[in-house]
């Protein structure tokens, strides 16, 4: 990678639980500008949903929602 939109490519490529474990290493090695304690909850990396990790399984329960609402019902429930 050579380039910032070749990692942008890469990082866009990621599947939902792949880029929590990248948020997950990104906190573990950046260094803190605040204390934990004055942290916003963002910086915290709890966001939302707690973690990253909730963040992406909320996101795989939405899509496989989306996949299920998309399929054709059965053809008895039909009439």
């Amino acid at each position: 990678m050579n380039s910032l939109q070749d990692i942008e490519r890469a990082i866009d490529g990621l599947e939902p639980q792949e880029l929590a474990e990248l948020y997950a290493w990104l906190d573990r090695h950046r260094t803190p500008r605040k204390s934990r304690a004055e942290a916003t909850v963002f910086e915290q990396g709890l966001g939302l949903f707690g973690s990253p990790e909730d963040a992406a399984l909320l996101d795989e329960a939405v899509e496989l929602a989306y996949e299920e609402r998309r399929r054709p019902g059965n053809p008895s429930n039909a009439i």
